[in-house]
């Protein structure tokens, strides 16, 4: 696939590169991470393995100090990381071993992980293990939590009854058993528990203001919303409660409050925490058909926020939501211009555009390109070039991808099979079947093979005229008897 270049065009190119290399500053070396309890945590990343070796190797055999706020921090992240068990493990250890003392928040937070990692019951018997000291608020609205998102709704009613019950009503509670309600489709039940709220005098928050915002929306009732805007302080509405207005005013034809509602939720975003809500906006205007303001908000985000790999994936991807190739081509090349480290998901993001509009000459350009500058494509940006290929026709090319994909796959990637299948019906088409045999054993080596491989396999022998008996009994011992689909491939009728 690499094109050459006339002789001069190609020294051309090398001396202005050597010359770009000799002016250019020389990258400072690399510095060493410090050695942290935390990135000694993170790098421990398997979760049937043990963290307290990790631990006990820091505090114990090498005496470093440990404190009780920074293990707490450690804890967080690892939930933000999905590390539930050894987040759970941390959290008893640094109790049990360390001995530090055991406060509330400490629990409420434990209940969730032991949820999360043992279920349910676990959580509830370790609550009922609790001091009377211990039961606080927050541990009740924690089991609380853990109820609602199993959905145990009687559970969750009679403790909800029962913190009412002790006083420990707070707007915690209440938007607990909102989410609760709305995520069952009880929508008058979300409506009652804000009545009950309010009549109680307690002050709604921003969550629950989301909440509401959520029903209105799915009901499309604009005069609840403006009702609810009104009605409450609007310190309390965050970037992600107007941009839900926003969408609402602007699925109703209502562009200009559509707009405005977009703006007061660019105010409310802070710099230090702006990709998340920036992100959203960009979607959701997209979505919307907004083109004028999905512009704006991304040169807003780029003077407020360090740029990243992830938001120009999130321009692109909007961009080629709305069908805008050039833009996205565009996108692009700013990227490449500043990029610190290179992502190849940029450039599938781009193929995929490529691809699904059949524009395979610069879909395969664009991964010269890519291999030219030294980079690895992944597996699966062979794979979405043989879906292109594929949908345009050339089957020649998309078989070679496929195999180039399969070749070069790591253990744990699980391709949708499409592409095979389609290669198994040029195979069976050109009678090939050792060809079919070689990318099935290819696919074998990532993933077992299913039913609709094997028939794809079998036509092959079938038209090849080629026993299939030994086929027969390998489909068997991987759990596939015949059916009647494969009578009808053995007996010459494929459809």
């Amino acid at each position: 696939m690499h094109r050459l270049l006339p002789p001069r065009a190609g020294l051309l190119r090398r001396l202005s590169t050597a010359a770009e290399a000799a002016a250019s500053p020389p990258h400072p070396p690399p510095q060493p991470r410090a050695d942290t309890l935390y990135h000694r945590v993170a790098a421990a990343v398997i979760p049937r393995i043990p963290l307290t070796p990790v631990l006990e190797q820091w505090a114990v055999a090498e005496g470093r100090p440990v404190e009780k706020h920074g293990l707490q921090a450690i804890i967080k992240k690892l939930v933000l990381r999905r590390r539930f068990s050894h987040a759970l493990e941390l959290s008893l250890w640094m109790t049990d071993r360390r001995h530090f003392p055991l406060s509330p928040g400490d629990v409420a937070y434990r209940l969730e992980l032991i949820t999360k990692v043992h279920g349910l019951q676990s959580a509830v018997a370790y609550f009922g293990g609790l001091s009377v000291q211990l039961k606080k608020p927050q541990c009740y609205g924690s089991l609380l939590k853990c109820y609602a998102e199993a959905k145990s709704v009687e559970e969750a009613e009679k403790l909800f009854a029962e913190m009412q019950k002790m006083g420990m009503m707070s707007s915690y509670p209440y938007n607990v058993m909102m989410k609760l309600y709305f995520e069952l489709g009880q929508v008058e039940r979300v409506r009652t528990m804000y009545k009950a709220m309010e009549e109680s005098g307690i002050k709604p928050d921003v969550f629950t203001v989301d909440t509401l915002l959520k029903v209105y929306a799915d009901a499309g009732d604009l005069n609840r919303v403006e009702e609810l805007l009104e009605k409450i302080d609007p310190k309390i509405l965050s970037w992600h409660s107007h941009a839900s207005v926003a969408r609402l005013f602007m699925k109703a034809g209502l562009q200009g409050r559509a707009l405005q509602a977009i703006e007061e939720s660019e105010k409310r975003i802070s710099p230090k925490n702006g990709r998340v809500p920036y992100g959203f906006l960009l979607s959701m205007c997209a979505d919307l058909g907004m083109s004028s303001e999905v512009d704006r908000i991304w040169n807003a985000y780029k003077s407020k926020v360090p740029v990243c790999n992830s938001m120009y994936m999130c321009r692109i991807s909007v961009l080629l939501k709305m069908n805008d190739i050039d833009g996205a081509e565009k996108a692009f090349r700013e990227w490449e211009s500043r990029y610190v480290h290179h992502d190849i998901r940029l450039t599938n993001l781009l193929l995929n555009g490529y691809c699904a509009n059949g524009l395979m000459d610069k879909a395969e350009a664009l991964v010269d390109e890519a291999i030219a500058k030294g980079r690895t494509p992944y597996a699966n940006t062979w794979y979405k070039l043989a879906g292109g290929f594929f949908k345009d026709g050339q089957v020649a090319k998309a078989v070679d991808m496929t195999r180039k994909a399969l070749a070069s796959a790591t253990f744990g990637w699980e391709p949708d099979q499409t592409n095979v299948l389609m290669s198994l019906e040029h195979f069976t088409e050109q009678k090939n079947v050792e060809a079919a045999e070689e990318i099935a054993s290819q696919l074998r080596s990532l993933v077992p093979l299913t039913r609709e491989v094997y028939h794809g396999l079998l036509k092959t022998y079938v038209h090849a005229g080629q026993p299939v008996s030994d086929l027969l009994d390998r489909m068997n011992k991987d759990g596939f008897e015949a059916d009647e689909e494969t009578d009808r491939i053995i007996a010459g009728i494929c459809r």
